[in-house]
């Protein structure tokens, strides 16, 4: 399923591209051409997600694949962290091939990295360079502080067959990344899907010291959980919402809603009224404020513009304020022609936590924040278990072996769905499969009675999800219930009004007689599905006549000859009844 979802991104990608850029327009029925569009639409997959690049005119503007290229398919001048990325890429046309050939070093040495980046106006054969290598060369030559700059080659293709110096001896001794096909589902198409590919690995922002007597209050704080240095601020709404527009979910990691579930909320509308309809700054002291983890945080107030500061902060990420960051970023994106006069005056408080050390990272402490800290809006138990280890776990297990997206905050994947990158049939519900899951293991009564919020409970999560690592008959126990819902609607089925009410107790009995991990396999996952549905169809009249004439299940009978069902499968006597007449 991954790679097909490759091919989809790649394709939508291609339908990014104007009617001029008619190589990217093609007929699906020309393979030839067809593929040589998502060979390009690769290229654009890794400069969208890494370098941030959300315009399909910049990114093609830095593809230089075609002839006397000196090797380089395109590349990228990262001004803000002074890299310089020359990109090599060999799309595979078949998931055998992709996830299996590799790159040769005829391949490899074909990269003339430092007669590129000298200068020099031909390759080594003595052949010129292209008009794009020349382009590049031209913006490298005025780059005035180029002994800061690293270089580094991005390989996208499978690259196993050498050893470090063999690989650095063919590339003129550059520094490399290589994306094979694992990092390239993981690192590429996964974050695409969830909207976290604006990586804030370094964030800045530009603050207004007029008023500010003293910019910041620095404090060390001692917590049950150890000692964090904590700084205070206040800061242009302007820039919060320019960030926030910027990386969306990539910051918002931590947190337990993500960009998409903060757009539905009245609070909404009270903080928007604060900014558009004052001109004074009543905001900084109406807003509770936003709340950022990071791993560091640097002020300046000597910028060379007088009453400008500049604060730097690397790895930060929202753990509190969302709906704020994110009223503010719509705001922000609003503003017809860049006018951003709605912003001017208003600031917001600022409270960066600075992680010491990556143990500091503690999920549980970044909930109790959490927990404390949001007063504006209700956030579900489902939401709050988001960031648990478990979840994280299920997410990455679903998608390396299956390759769907376990949906564990509410429109996660709206982006990927919204721009078709991923069939909505891939994400994984996360109350289905909890409930799924439960009623695998033989509970069919609270699996049936128990809500999402119930569910969700951190201890009542604890129990049902105490064997996560047995991902592979979770996801069977899911893939059962979405089969089930499709015998539904076809109608011709023998289950009759347990269809309705006894979902949870069919697949309880189709848990019963167990399943290895080794027969379930994502090609054959629903054909093992339907076969087992269909085997326990075949009895489960039976298993009505069995549980009718049982004395216990009188307190559930209509009549002799029936029982209320909807009751039934809530019961008491549901869980013996199923594993004593299906074992």
């Amino acid at each position: 399923m991954k790679y097909e979802t490759l091919l989809n991104t790649l394709d939508k990608i291609c339908e990014e591209a104007p009617d001029k850029f008619v190589s990217y327009k093609v007929d699906k029925n020309n393979i030839e051409s067809l593929n040589q569009a998502r060979s390009k639409a690769f290229i654009h997959l890794y400069l969208k997600v890494k370098c941030g690049m959300a315009s399909f005119l910049e990114r093609h503007d830095f593809i230089t694949e075609g002839t006397q290229d000196g090797g380089v398919d395109a590349y990228y001048i990262d001004r803000e962290n002074k890299k310089i990325l020359l990109i090599q890429s060999k799309f595979r046309t078949t998931k055998d091939n992709f996830e299996k050939k590799k790159i040769t070093a005829n391949d490899l040495v074909s990269m003339e990295v430092q007669r590129i980046l000298k200068g020099d106006g031909e390759d080594s054969r003595g052949n010129s360079f292209s008009a794009k290598i020349k382009t590049f060369q031209s913006e490298w030559s005025k780059i005035s502080d180029q002994a800061y700059y690293k270089y580094c080659v991005i390989i996208l293709g499978n690259l196993e067959n050498y050893t470090d110096e063999q690989i650095k001896r063919i590339i003129d001794n550059s520094d490399y990344e290589v994306f094979d096909f694992n990092r390239t589902y993981k690192e590429l198409v996964f974050p695409l899907c969830s909207g976290t590919y604006y990586d804030p690995k370094e964030i800045k922002i530009t603050i207004d010291l007029v008023n500010k007597e003293q910019s910041t209050l620095k404090q060390q704080i001692s917590t049950n959980l150890g000692d964090f240095p904590i700084r205070v601020i206040f800061v242009p709404t302007k820039e919060i919402g320019r960030i926030m527009s910027r990386y969306k979910n990539a910051i918002l990691k931590y947190n337990p809603r993500n960009f998409l579930s903060l757009s539905n909320n009245k609070v909404n509308r009270n903080i928007l009224g604060s900014i558009i309809n004052n001109k004074s700054n009543d905001f900084a002291i109406y807003n509770n404020g936003i709340t950022i983890i990071a791993d560091s945080f640097e002020l300046t107030e000597s910028t060379g513009t007088k009453n400008v500061g500049q604060i730097i902060m690397l790895n930060p990420q929202i753990i509190n304020g969302g709906q704020t960051a994110y009223v503010l970023s719509k705001i922000y994106e609003d503003q017809k022609e860049q006018d951003y006069t709605v912003f001017d005056g208003k600031e917001v408080m600022l409270k960066v936590i600075i992680l010491t050390s990556k143990k500091d990272l503690n999920i549980d402490f970044i909930e109790q924040i959490s927990n404390a800290t949001n007063q504006q809006t209700r956030v579900e138990e489902a939401d709050r278990r988001s960031n648990d280890k478990i979840q994280l776990s299920i997410e990455e297990a679903l998608f390396d072996t299956f390759g769907y997206f376990y949906e564990r905050k509410k429109g996660e994947f709206y982006n990927g769905i919204d721009r078709k990158y991923i069939d909505k049939n891939l994400v994984v519900n996360r109350y289905s499969l909890l409930k799924a899951y439960l009623a695998w293991q033989g509970d069919v009564a609270n699996a049936r009675r128990s809500g999402m919020e119930t569910m969700f409970k951190e201890k009542r999560f604890k129990e049902i999800m105490k064997k996560y690592a047995d991902f592979k008959k979770m996801f069977f126990a899911y893939k059962v219930l979405t089969n089930i819902e499709t015998v539904e609607k076809n109608k011709n089925h023998k289950f009759g009004p347990s269809m309705k009410y006894g979902k949870m107790a069919i697949i309880a009995a189709i848990g019963t007689y167990g399943i290895s991990d080794e027969d379930i396999d994502v090609k054959t996952i629903d054909t093992l599905a339907k076969e087992k549905i269909e085997k326990v169809e075949s009895l489960w009249g039976d298993f009505i006549n069995y549980i009718t004439k049982k004395p216990e299940n009188i307190p559930y009978t209509i009549d002799e000859h029936s029982l209320d069902l909807d009751v039934y499968y809530k019961g008491r006597t549901v869980n013996s009844d199923i594993k004593s007449f299906f074992k």
